[in-house]
């Protein structure tokens, strides 16, 4: 998933040498021994700034590095396929999720022409990490997991395939005014995985809709569902059109973490084990829907949409769908077709989900997905294609969609007839309406947000600027929680479309320590960010050091003394003007 957060550029003062969009261009090609080491960094305006401050560390430290900037298609094509040379490194940005949703994100630095295909910015292969990221998804505790993802850190920390910079806070903002009982949570007030705060807003006018600005909408609404979950809206669109099997937690109840299940279209779940007739043992999981849910047009929710959505809706590859991967692996590996999917009907509020000999889950948690993706009626969508499906958009949600227009605006009404109406969890929503508003300018969502025309954002953190201001006013409620998303720099470690002197671990090395993150907190973000070191957020008992006390991770301190010893160590020399040049053979 590529990072939902809409940079606001800080415009900083020094402009650098830009080096626009050619393929190869700027330090690439074959270096020559003795001579400097030179490499460009490409970003696109998303990241400008924190790619300026590191080309700006980089520049003082003595490497002869310039910024190569790119638009946003571009970027991405570069990004992905790093094999095709078109950047030696980039800074970007990514949102790993927070616990149990991020096991996703350790999949992006696998084998690149296996799991991490199309998807291995940096071309990196490690066998032990990859051995490791198959026995995180089969983990029997999470005692085990957090071993397994200490691990995984400690081998990136190591070999450096991208350096970890900073995780940003974001400085929410809300019209308390129009709104109250706003629910903020890591990301803000509205984004993919808080539906909480459009459930739960009461109005204090009259005016019933909430209006909330974007900086992206989904191009269409048709069920592609991980195309939709590239988009905040679109999450909240399979979070309250149509609806998951379970929800994602309110962390900040008593006694609730990121691992505890909360009942949606499923009611609770039991674990179970039995002999697959061939001397293993399948691991069952029977899961109790709710029997008095209805989808929009009257008809009666049942396992026949569960089992209709899994066999085929909801994408089969992830390791934690019930898939009868042995059948898959005899063909070779090829499109995995309903009959390999484990899930059956045992009542018409109840199916089973089996996992095969090989593929148990965690028992100490609902596998994830159920919690991700959506179920859909079957009367509707059996017989249609689900990517080009453009009917009724009928779902359980308190919610039905009322407009649409792409690159505009998504407008969804309330659904009177809601399930949960009288369920003490989730309720009636007060919210009439709700208005996902799109703005591709920050400026003009701010001016709207002050003029008490949109009501918060699901894209936007305040300008750190102007955070004092929206204090001062009594209309306004800012509140500063932690963000989703964690910028790094990576490298092209392809040994022949990326740069060969990156190739060395001690270049790397070098370039990690060189780098200020905590001056890249105060300039570019104001201090409303904190130095990142892995994938994992620093609150989760998953990251580096948690309960046991690890400890530090290498290779993440700013240094300078250090990273010039690393490259003197190494055979690195400099020449008359201060610029570090490549070992002589």
């Amino acid at each position: 998933m590529k990072s939902k957060k809409w940079l606001i550029s800080l415009g900083l003062a020094v402009v650098l040498v830009v080096s626009f969009a050619l393929p190869g261009c700027g330090g690439g090609g074959e270096p020559t021994p003795g001579g400097r080491v030179s490499f460009s960094i490409g970003t696109d305006g998303f990241y400008l700034d924190v790619a300026t401050m590191i080309v700006e560390d980089l520049q003082d430290f003595g490497l002869d590095v310039d910024l190569q900037t790119l638009d946003s298609t571009t970027f991405y094509d570069y990004l992905y396929y790093p094999q095709d040379g078109g950047m030696e490194a980039c800074v970007c940005a990514e949102d790993p999720s927070p616990d149990p949703w991020n096991d996703w994100i350790w999949m992006m630095l696998c084998n690149p022409e296996t799991y991490g295909s199309e998807w291995n910015p940096c071309w990196y292969y490690n066998p032990e990490y990859d051995a490791l990221y198959e026995e995180n998804y089969f983990t029997e505790t999470l005692e085990e997991k957090q071993e397994i993802l200490y691990g995984m850190q400690e081998i990136l920390a190591e070999d450096i395939p991208m350096v970890f910079l900073v995780r940003e806070d974001l400085i929410a903002a809300c019209r308390s005014d129009r709104w109250d009982n706003w629910y903020n949570m890591m990301g803000g007030y509205a984004t993919w995985i808080n539906e909480y705060s459009i459930r739960e807003v009461t109005n204090k006018t009259a005016d019933t809709r909430l209006n909330i600005g974007v900086a992206n909408l989904p191009g269409n609404l048709y069920m592609n569902q991980e195309e939709l979950q590239a988009t905040n809206v679109g999450c909240l669109y399979l979070m309250l059109v149509y609806e998951n099997l379970a929800g994602y937690p309110k962390l900040e109840d008593e006694g609730v973490d990121a691992y505890t299940f909360v009942p949606k279209l499923a009611t609770d779940y039991s674990i179970s084990y039995e002999d697959d007739g061939t001397g293993g043992t399948n691991q069952v999981w029977t899961v109790n829907l709710r029997d008095d849910v209805k989808w929009h047009d009257g008809e009666d929710f049942t396992a026949d949409d569960v089992v209709f959505s899994l066999k085929h809706i909801i994408s089969p590859w992830g390791r934690n769908r019930p898939v009868n991967w042995t059948a898959v692996d005899a063909r070779g590996g090829e499109d995995i077709l309903p009959e390999d999917i484990l899930v059956t009907k045992t009542g018409d509020y109840q199916v089973q989900f089996r996992y095969i000999e090989g593929d148990h889950q965690n028992e100490d948690y609902f596998p994830c997905c159920f919690m991700w993706y959506a179920i859909v009626p079957q009367h509707k969508f059996e017989g249609q294609d689900p990517f080009e499906y453009d009917g009724e958009y009928i779902g359980t949600g308190p919610y039905k969609v009322k407009e649409f227009v792409p690159d505009d605006y998504l407008l969804l009404e309330r659904n009177d007839d809601y399930w949960g109406a009288d369920d003490s969890y989730w309720g009636l929503p007060a919210a009439k309406e709700v208005l996902f508003k799109l703005y591709e300018n920050t400026g003009q969502f701010w001016v709207a947000f002050e003029a008490g025309q949109m009501d918060s954002s699901a894209s936007f953190s305040v300008p750190f600027q102007k955070k004092d201001d929206y204090e001062a006013d009594p209309n306004i409620t800012v509140d500063v929680v932690p963000d989703l998303s964690i910028y790094w720099l990576a490298f092209n470690l392809h040994p022949t479309a990326g740069y060969e002197p990156l190739q060395d671990l001690a270049l790397r090395q070098a370039i990690a320590a060189a780098i200020d993150k905590e001056g890249i907190v105060d300039m570019v973000f104001g201090g409303y960010a904190e130095p990142a070191d892995s994938w994992v957020y620093l609150e989760s008992p998953n990251h580096y050091g948690g309960p046991n006390n690890y400890g530090v991770l290498p290779n993440n301190e700013y240094d300078l003394d250090k990273a010039a010893q690393i490259l003197e160590d190494a055979g690195y020399t400099k020449d008359d003007d201060g610029y570090w040049c490549l070992p002589a053979e």
